[in-house]
């Protein structure tokens, strides 16, 4: 009898909202039932078998830069102090750098490779989203295996090799992780405020400013799950709102100091709407037929809006738009699942300036955050077929797009090599790609694959009128070349190159982002100069390298070569018996870097030279 009662008590509905909508139909924690444990098995182990093979990948692209983070270096409560108070790398992501260290001090005290702890930790964050995707996807679609299939799209789709296999993207998975965590506590109860939902919304935008898009996640969960009116919809959303509009600005600020030149590689505010419509249609494409994806498309806004097809091709999602308007009252739920994915990539869109638009206005991991809205898709239009037909079909396609995962586009992340030659048979303009592999090849002592990438760049731009905004791609360009030619002992050409290189910028006209490798340029021609014993030559050089960055505001990228080129200089002046100079320059070197070791032995000699000088002066 007891039994029965508890039975009964169980069976009892949850709490309605006035509406008569469940405040959660599934819970995570239910996730570890008897009834999920072969869906959470899935869930588990297949992503897991898909990307194992990252254990031993190597670090590529911007890993290296994201690495060197002072906090991720050496993580002390100075720097600590540091990371939540300085951007870095062009951006303000204290959580994901925060992670980072941890994760690095975890590989050192049990003396694992840092590659593979940081690879693997981004398939469990990874596995770990798509239990969260699932969750919340429940609530949705009462089918848990049709469910269990859309989160197998979100999990294995090949788009999402990228975001899960570069280290440096821990920043969109945990972005991704706590803004499904805010989700999961505001559908807990969306008739009040969630302090714990805030939280990690909070958590999300520190990891990721692109999160700031779970603010037009909930209000469409409101607007289509709870059916909240207007005022009320825009109430409840308001504090997500408030958080997101703070982020926004903060991003902007940190990007805007980071790149001063930013507004060369935008387009009018009237084109933008059709930039959005364009990338909309290349994002459904890739959807379908994710077989041809690269690391960079090179399809930046300014570069497509000279394009024929930039204005007829926005006329497609219009279409589409007025269709699925049409249906509204009939499917809902797909409408939804549609407008999820659209608003996940609005923020890297066209609409809003970033940094990356320079090369690219499309990438394959902003459609993380999509993704969720293609799990919601797939899954709703599974649990609508009844057909085990048409079933059989769409788990075929995971299948299938599960083996593009394993077999083409997981493996060209292995390495720097792997990964541009790759992404090279898909760039549309070729220079961010091949001065990529160009340097990938240059660190491999491959000095001749690597000055051909470098020519690819500089012969195309030849052919094509040089505008302000393609100066930069072959200004270093060549200025990666002479650095090959350098290697090569060539140094006569590697001296044209660097001139070339600074030549492609009007005197005084250098922008900030173009900096760093200009003056490395004079730098390393005033190295070539003060190997032939030209020291008058190299201290000209040397002071040009220097004077890239007056008033002593010399940024973290280039305190070193600019510390070098004071000792570089001193050196020069030693040569020619200027010791006093000498020991200005060498005291300045040191002032810049004082972990300058060469610079230190010289002042130190100098110094000893020039007291041996005044004692023997003396009466």
């Amino acid at each position: 009898m007891q039994k029965t009662k508890t039975k009964q008590k169980r069976a009892k509905p949850q709490k309605r909202l006035k509406n008569q909508k469940l405040l959660l139909d599934f819970e995570f924690r239910d996730l570890f039932t008897k009834d999920y444990r072969w869906a959470l098995f899935a869930l588990i182990v297949l992503p897991l078998l898909v990307y194992l093979q990252v254990w031993h990948f190597k670090f590529v692209w911007d890993d290296s830069g994201h690495l060197s983070n002072s906090f991720v270096i050496n993580p002390s409560w100075a720097n600590l102090k540091n990371l939540f108070n300085l951007p870095y790398f062009g951006m303000y992501i204290p959580i994901n750098y925060l992670f980072l260290g941890v994760l690095k001090a975890f590989a050192e005290l049990l003396s694992l490779p840092l590659n593979s702890v940081l690879h693997l930790t981004n398939v469990v964050v990874h596995i770990i989203n798509g239990l969260l995707v699932f969750t919340i996807l429940k609530q949705f679609v009462i089918n848990k295996w049709a469910v269990l299939i859309g989160t197998g799209f979100f999990l294995l789709h090949p788009l999402q090799v990228e975001t899960v296999v570069w280290v440096s993207e821990l920043r969109s998975l945990l972005g991704f992780g706590f803004s499904m965590a805010a989700l999961y506590w505001h559908i807990k109860n969306p008739e009040k405020l969630s302090y714990t939902s805030l939280l990690f919304f909070v958590l999300a935008v520190l990891s990721k400013p692109s999160a700031v898009t779970l603010v037009l996640f909930v209000f469409l969960i409101n607007y289509f799950h709870y059916k909240f009116n207007l005022l009320k919809n825009i109430w409840k959303t308001l504090p997500y709102a408030l958080i997101a509009l703070i982020a926004v600005v903060i991003a902007h600020s940190v990007q805007a100091q980071y790149d001063a030149n930013i507004s060369q590689y935008t387009i009018a505010f009237w084109q933008r709407p059709f930039a959005w419509l364009d990338s909309m249609v290349f994002y459904f494409y890739k959807i379908l037929y994710p077989y041809h994806l690269s690391a960079s498309y090179t399809l930046s806004p300014k570069f497509i809006a000279t394009q024929w097809w930039f204005y007829p091709l926005a006329l497609l999602p219009l279409a589409l738009g007025w269709l699925l308007w049409l249906k509204r009252k009939k499917q809902p739920l797909l409408i939804f699942a549609i407008l999820l994915f659209i608003t996940g990539f609005f923020t890297t869109s066209g609409f809003v300036d970033f940094a990356y638009q320079r090369y690219s206005l499309v990438a394959n991991r902003y459609l993380y955050f999509s993704m969720f809205g293609v799990g919601l898709f797939v899954a709703t239009v599974f649990a609508k077929v009844d057909k085990k037909y048409w079933q059989g079909l769409i788990i075929g396609v995971l299948v299938v797009f599960a083996t593009l995962s394993v077999f083409k586009q997981i493996p060209t992340w292995k390495n720097e090599i792997t990964l541009w030659t790759n992404a090279a048979a898909y760039e549309v303009v070729p220079n961010y790609v091949y001065i990529n592999l160009g340097l990938a090849l240059s660190r491999q002592g491959k000095y001749s694959q690597a000055i051909t990438s470098f020519d690819r760049v500089i012969d195309y731009y030849q052919k094509h009128a040089v505008s302000k905004n393609t100066t930069h791609y072959v200004s270093k360009a060549f200025f990666n070349k002479g650095n090959a030619l350098s290697q090569q002992k060539k140094y006569p050409q590697a001296m044209i190159s660097f001139d070339k290189a600074i030549a492609n910028y009007p005197k005084g006209a250098i922008p900030q982002s173009a900096l760093p490798h200009i003056s490395k340029a004079f730098f390393n021609k005033g190295g070539i100069l003060f190997g032939q014993k030209k020291y008058p030559q190299a201290i000209v050089n040397f002071d040009k390298a220097i004077a890239c960055y007056p008033n002593g505001v010399i940024p973290k990228n280039a305190i070193q070569h600019i510390s070098e080129a004071f000792s570089s200089k001193g050196a020069a002046l030693f040569n020619q018996k200027k010791h006093d100079q000498a020991w200005i320059a060498f005291n300045q070197a040191v002032k810049i870097n004082p972990k300058n070791k060469m610079a230190h032995n010289l002042k130190a000699i100098t110094l000893d030279l020039l007291k041996n000088k005044a004692d023997k002066t003396k009466p």
